[in-house]
């Protein structure tokens, strides 16, 4: 995802480049300030000459401190004024470097949102039902967020400090190669911790996050379900739920800060052993000559300029453990198999004047038994089917693979003589219009609402869908007419205001095709009545499956269909199906199908 963003990975590169080149240049006048500027010119004693590679080392290293020190030896504002623009150039490549860093990993991180976000939309009905709403929040917010701490404010910080070591490295190497040498040999005792710490980071921080999309999924939850809570006075087991699991995200997150801040000691004291030994070395070798007071201050300064990134390093290493563990989360789902998909050389759907066919459709969820057996079943264009039966019989599932949320294990549903696996689904579901029972509204305005994903849409044709849902009247009387926000859900509106926007919403969308799942189950008469008449506006002319349990909507259909156990076991007009005292007839005396109040 960051090549899309390669120009600012460039300018990032650069800019680091120049920084690490401008901070070995500040250091290396710390020879000249020590051994020309501070100490009279008798007392200052250079180092003896060395052979092999260590002189070669030594001689290429002079050049440099040559031409500098013949600086400050003919005049001392000179170095000081380059010791000053080191520093500012420095700062200023900083500044450029981590701008372009910051912005290369903010827009790749919006990008990673983008692409999980639009995995979610691909995914079929399945996935989310083995996957709780709050875990993929958790997914999209928290560890999308501990990504981006990683790669927007650590990353530029990781290939910065690399190249400062590395340089720097180089530049002590060039100082004293055999002194050098021994601390790095060193190094490695700094790594262990490292190493140990990392992988037991790697482990709290994933647990963190599992706990962190268990609350969130019960915060999910409760919200949706307050007015049950609190029907049944539950505020009491659901707080004490949500406690339960923020100790079990306390006791992870701080397993894990301790990790964190047993780092930093260890590493102050191993480092605090070395510079000891470091200097004890270092006093011997001025003793004796082999070393000037301004080669061990520029060795110092080169040394401890390497290891404030080092350390830097190891603290982005913890935070890579973490967004590590984030971004794992976050790809199980961009990189989860999308079980409804278009196939290869899949068509737009055509015209759907053969209406629907369910032909010899089994279909069983997974892990469950089978909903339907060998399933026939006929919608003709232009007319009404209504499917009855008992709770369970599979009417739903119907439902919901005409517009193909699921697909049939054996068998085929056909739209316009085409089977729907053969088409392209967005093609498919252009041409299926759903109102169901439970009405899924956005916290937008009315408008919005009515001519879904159409911003541009002209309010003509908005108010024209909303005049023969009913709904007008009542949105003409909102504060703010068809601009009026409705809230989350639509809760600032009833349950029959509701569902005549939804209806509302499916004639503005035209869909040869109609699917009505429980539209008028939970209303009450009143506002059944309007609800019936929006209905009544959006059936006609349609290829309409309706499944209802009021007989005020069954009657209306041209064909009734009897489900039971994932089969037909009966159809008909209401009367003959009356007539016959089979299933039908039971469902009727039984208040399976429940009469107008």
């Amino acid at each position: 995802m960051a090549r899309r963003h390669a120009a600012w990975a460039a300018v990032t590169a650069v800019a680091m480049v120049m920084v690490a080149s401008s901070t070995v240049f500040a250091y290396n006048l710390i020879r000249p300030v020590y051994d020309q500027l501070l100490r009279p010119a008798a007392l200052a004693t250079p180092s003896p000459p060395r052979g092999g590679m260590v002189g070669q080392l030594d001689r290429a290293a002079e050049r440099l401190q040559g031409w500098i020190a013949g600086v400050a030896g003919e005049r001392v504002g000179t170095v000081l004024v380059l010791i000053l623009l080191a520093v500012v150039a420095k700062n200023l490549f900083t500044f450029l470097a981590r701008y372009s860093m910051a912005r290369l990993g903010l827009a790749t991180i919006r990008d990673l949102r983008d692409a999980l976000f639009d995995a979610l939309l691909k995914q079929s009905p399945g996935f989310f039902h083995s996957s709780p709403s709050g875990v993929l929040i958790a997914r999209v917010t928290s560890d999308v967020q501990l990504v981006n701490e990683a790669l927007s404010e650590r990353f530029g910080d990781l290939f910065e400090d690399l190249l400062t070591v590395v340089v720097l490295a180089a530049y002590v190497f060039s100082l004293n190669f055999r002194l050098a040498t021994a601390v790095f040999l060193l190094a490695p005792a700094l790594l262990a911790p490292v190493l140990h710490f990392s992988r037991r980071l790697r482990r709290e921080a994933r647990r963190s996050q599992e706990r962190m999309g268990e609350m969130t999924t019960i915060v999910d939850e409760t919200v949706k379900g307050i007015r049950i809570v609190q029907a049944f006075t539950m505020e009491a087991f659901e707080a004490a739920r949500f406690r339960r699991a923020t100790q079990r995200h306390f006791r992870a997150n701080l397993r894990a800060r301790a990790i964190q801040a047993a780092n930093a000691p260890v590493m102050e004291v191993v480092g605090a052993v070395g510079a000891v030994a470091l200097i004890g070395y270092a006093a011997l070798q001025i003793r004796t000559g082999a070393m000037t007071l301004g080669d061990l201050s520029a060795f110092l300064l080169g040394v401890y300029g390497a290891y404030n990134p080092v350390k830097r390093l190891n603290k982005l290493n913890l935070a890579l453990q973490q967004a590590e563990v984030g971004a794992q989360r976050v790809f199980e789902v961009v990189d989860a198999p999308v079980a409804i998909a278009d196939r290869p050389g899949a068509a737009p759907l055509g015209r759907v004047g053969d209406g629907v066919r369910l032909e010899q459709v089994w279909f069983a969820y997974e892990g469950e038994r089978w909903v339907l057996e060998g399933l026939d079943l006929v919608i003709p264009s232009g007319r009404t089917v209504a499917l009855v039966g008992p709770s369970g019989a599979g009417k739903s599932t119907v439902a919901q693979l005409v517009p193909r949320f699921w697909d049939v294990q054996q068998g085929a549903v056909r739209v316009g003589g085409v089977d729907v696996r053969e088409v392209t689904l967005s093609s498919l579901r252009a041409a299926v219009g759903l109102v169901t029972q439970e009405t899924v509204l956005f916290n937008d305005t009315v408008a919005a609402n009515i001519a879904f994903g159409q911003r541009e849409a002209a309010r003509q044709r908005v108010e024209a869908a909303a005049r023969a849902a009913f709904a007008h009247d009542f949105v003409t009387a909102l504060p703010d007419g068809y601009d009026t926000v409705i809230g989350e859900a639509g809760m600032k509106l009833s349950g029959g205001q509701r569902q005549r926007l939804a209806i509302a919403r499916a004639l503005f969308k035209d869909p040869p095709i109609l699917i009505l799942d429980e539209a008028t189950s939970a209303l009450d008469p009143e506002a059944e009545r309007l609800v019936q008449r929006a209905l009544d506006n959006l059936m006609r002319g349609r290829t309409t499956l309706v499944i209802a349990h009021r007989l005020s909507t069954v009657r209306r259909a041209d064909t009734i269909v009897v489900l039971d156990r994932g089969a037909v076991v009966e159809q008909g007009r209401h009367d003959e199906l009356m007539a016959r005292r089979g299933a039908y007839r039971r469902l009727v005396e039984m208040n399976e199908l429940e009469e107008d109040a």
